[in-house]
């Protein structure tokens, strides 16, 4: 989000009160609270159960005027604390970020959820003082997060059987253009991997159980799970898959712009940000990966930005580049 599309929201009228109201995409809070997570985490399921949302701090209520936060806390969210809570009490994972703003020397605070691919998000542990439970699904409705109704839900799983149907006839054109005798089938219930020569690999049942495997250009796991990996040539089938040691070879957004030197500062990583989207960084698998709401960057990205010798006022000027480049 940039500060002028910010600024479009809190637009106000001619009496200092907002154009806009809460909606389905847009709540507004005075101050963040860590001690709300309960409450704040039923809109974050909810606008990723819908079309996604914003949720903005600094807005008063009655009237609803922007005036700002009137505390540090959101300057001093840890974001981790956050994503901990949500994958504690939510799965699958909601993707979100954060933003802050000052606009006529008040400060603003943004979080920006997105909407899940993968439908529903549901509450898997009840929070205190049991404002959500086990089993709850949350929806966004005109300008209120509430538990789902039976035709938003349905349509859910209708969408997803929708989007599986439309999966297997790729997966069929996809076998049509290859030729069948080209293709090899991973069994994931019986741990067999059968090849066009009708031999066979078989995986451990109980490294099955647990393994997450590897999608293309998604090769981060590091939550320690178990991954299936391969190497070389299995009977005329090629595989291959990055031997990374991912605690150590990858790097959050700040961590690189630490290293980098190109933090601002405030410590923000405005200016590197800027340096990625100079660099396409992030359409480079090799580069970049995107697990849950962390942006993570490999050694060989923090190696060839290196090579670059960005300085810090160079990174300042690709930023206002960056700036003039969203805007448009």
């Amino acid at each position: 989000m940039t500060e002028e599309q910010f600024q479009q929201i809190i637009e106000t009228k001619a009496d200092g009160r907002l154009k806009h109201r809460e909606s389905r995409k847009i709540e507004f809070k005075v101050n963040f609270n860590i001690n709300s997570m309960n409450y704040y985490s039923k809109t974050f399921a909810s606008f990723a159960n819908s079309s996604g949302g914003i949720i903005i701090f600094g807005i008063k209520d009655k009237p609803r005027e922007p005036i700002g936060m009137s505390n540090d806390n959101f300057e001093n969210i840890d974001p981790e604390q956050i994503t901990n809570f949500l994958n504690t009490h939510y799965s699958p994972e909601i993707i979100w970020e954060m933003y802050s703003f000052t606009v006529d020397t008040k400060k603003y605070g943004v979080f920006i959820i997105e909407e899940s691919k993968n439908k529903p998000i549901m509450c898997t542990k009840e929070t205190k003082k049991q404002v959500t439970s086990e089993g709850d699904i949350y929806y966004r409705y005109s300008g209120r997060s509430e538990k789902i109704k039976y035709p938003d839900l349905k349509n859910i799983f209708d969408t997803n059987r929708e989007t599986e149907q439309k999966k297997w006839m790729e997966h069929i054109e996809s076998i049509a253009k290859i030729g069948p005798q080209n293709i090899a089938l991973i069994d994931i219930l019986r741990g067999n991997i059968q090849n066009t020569q009708d031999k066979q690999i078989i995986i451990d049942k109980e490294l099955l159980k647990q393994i997450n495997f590897i999608q293309e250009g998604k090769f981060v796991e590091k939550d320690g799970a178990p991954a299936l990996k391969l190497i070389g040539n299995v009977e005329g089938v090629e595989t291959y898959t990055p031997n990374f040691n991912l605690d150590d070879d990858y790097y959050t957004t700040k961590e690189l712009g630490e290293k980098l030197g190109l933090l601002s500062d405030k410590g923000s990583t405005s200016y590197l940000t800027a340096v990625i989207w100079k660099y396409d960084i992030q359409s480079n698998p090799s580069y970049y990966q995107h697990k849950k709401h962390q942006k993570l960057y490999s050694k060989l990205c923090y190696e060839f930005l290196k090579s670059k010798n960005i300085t810090l006022e160079e990174a300042k000027e690709i930023h206002k580049e960056y700036l003039k480049r969203v805007k448009k």
